[in-house]
């Protein structure tokens, strides 16, 4: 096996059914906690990114809001990342990639479903006050493990 944490396999595109991590620093810690076989990188196309913001009200109606990520935008939003995994005490992750984790199984569909489950069991037993990446690392690998087993 390889010691660094990041290597996985680079693809050209996700396999179906994987689900894109989120560019935060907590998505890179469930990115890490998932292990090696379980997240792989697709090369991140150049340029800007283009999304949209869903704003939903209380009365049921949605806002939609595009938005554009310049390389500067995309170059802070990894800098942010790489404090916060500093700040688990696990290095950078290579710049450049998307990134996908193998769902789990038995895990409702959808990507909220995914992401909920995942802090919920990650942050089951630690006080309100220990919700920090270095007391998270440790909790979200395990859940993940046990996630993974079924």
């Amino acid at each position: 096996m390889n010691n660094d944490p990041w290597a996985s396999a680079e693809l050209a595109e996700a396999p179906a059914g994987w689900i894109l991590a989120t560019e935060n620093g907590w998505g890179a810690l469930v990115v890490w906690a998932a292990g090696q076989g379980n997240f792989v990188r697709v090369r991140a196309a150049a340029g800007d990114r283009h999304g949209t913001v869903v704003h939903r009200f209380q009365n049921g109606s949605e806002r939609l809001e595009p938005f554009v990520l310049t390389e500067a935008d995309l170059e802070s939003i990894d800098d942010d990342i790489d404090s916060y995994l500093a700040d688990a005490e696990l290095p950078p992750r290579p710049r450049g990639y998307d990134w996908f984790i193998r769902r789990p199984p038995n895990t409702d569909p959808g990507e909220d479903a995914f992401w909920g489950a995942v802090w919920a069991a990650s942050t089951a037993t630690l006080r309100h006050d220990a919700v920090h990446p270095s007391t998270l690392k440790g909790s979200t690998k395990d859940a993940l493990a046990r996630m993974y087993l079924g």
